[in-house]
């Protein structure tokens, strides 16, 4: 059964109700807990360890309800992911519906303030596109929105969900507009649990050797910056013209979304978003470091 906004945010209620399910990701080691089987972090690495980069106060089970089935519309997608993040704590004030001219659809934005302006973009595109259901990458969004907020971060972070290529132009077109905020890097993510995470990077080394730095630590072996295929090439315009250090997270290709593919290649990506969050904080051009 599909999951609808109104289960999701009771299926939230009753979790919330659930005190330190937290499940850690990236350095922090996470411990099942026998009564629950939620990972969750040790009382004795709450006190001596640093927070976790980032957590995952989802149980599989309401991850796999969010992911499968696909909505089969693109206002229907609008709306879940609406209420998704809404659920995942982005509140009235920091979400955006950016209207695109001539255009019946909206992009969705929510906005995770930093310590300072300068902002780390996450999208993805959620209607339907070439082979890629446009759903799974869209769904990870909200997921990463709640987990990043496990501790401040450096930089603001923007995530997008874009409806189409004329949202893609949408967006762009406001980025170049004065008086906008630095935009400091561009993450795109496109078919997750679709298979093995590929990595293609644009003139940026740093997001390059952070992709290989986080897949190692999260025991993926993948090529990197390999050429983008056809199957992802609708995401390629989106950072290749507009001169912003890039990189696209996407699936090698398999018939259909597997939930645990997904919720590994989410650890990985939260993991690294935390990295280059950090990692850019410190360099004042990271096309060149």
């Amino acid at each position: 059964m599909h999951i609808t906004p109104k289960r999701f945010a009771l299926g939230w209620t009753v979790l919330v109700a659930l005190a330190g399910s937290l499940y850690g990701v990236g350095p922090t080691i996470a411990h099942e807990n026998p009564r629950d089987g939620i990972p969750r972090r040790s009382r004795l690495e709450s006190q001596q360890g640093p927070p976790s980069p980032a957590f995952w106060e989802l149980q599989p089970t309401q991850v796999d309800a969010m992911l499968l089935p696909i909505p089969d519309s693109d206002d229907s997608r609008y709306l879940h992911l609406h209420e998704y993040f809404s659920d995942l704590h982005c509140t009235a004030e920091l979400m955006v519906e950016q209207t695109i001219p001539k255009h019946v659809g909206k992009n969705l934005m929510c906005v995770l303030p930093g310590k300072n302006a300068e902002q780390i973009l996450v999208v993805a595109r959620y209607d339907h596109h070439w082979e890629s259901d446009g759903w799974s990458e869209a769904v990870a969004l909200p997921i990463l929105y709640n987990a990043l907020r496990a501790q401040p971060r450096e930089h603001t972070f923007v995530l997008v969900a874009l409806r189409g290529s004329a949202g893609e132009k949408e967006l762009f077109v406001n980025l170049r507009k004065n008086n906008q905020p630095t935009v400091k890097a561009i993450v795109v993510l496109d078919r997750l649990g679709m298979g093995h995470p590929r990595f293609h990077a644009e003139s940026s080394k740093l997001l390059e050797s952070e992709a290989a730095f986080a897949a190692r630590i999260q025991g993926i072996s993948v090529p990197m910056n390999e050429p983008v295929s056809g199957s992802v090439s609708c995401n390629a315009a989106l950072f290749l013209t507009n001169r912003i250090p890039s990189i696209l997270i996407h699936s090698a290709y398999a018939p259909k979304v597997s939930a645990p593919a997904f919720r590994k290649e989410f650890d990985f990506v939260a993991y690294y978003l935390c990295r280059i969050d950090a990692k850019l904080a410190v360099l004042t051009n990271p096309l060149t470091h």
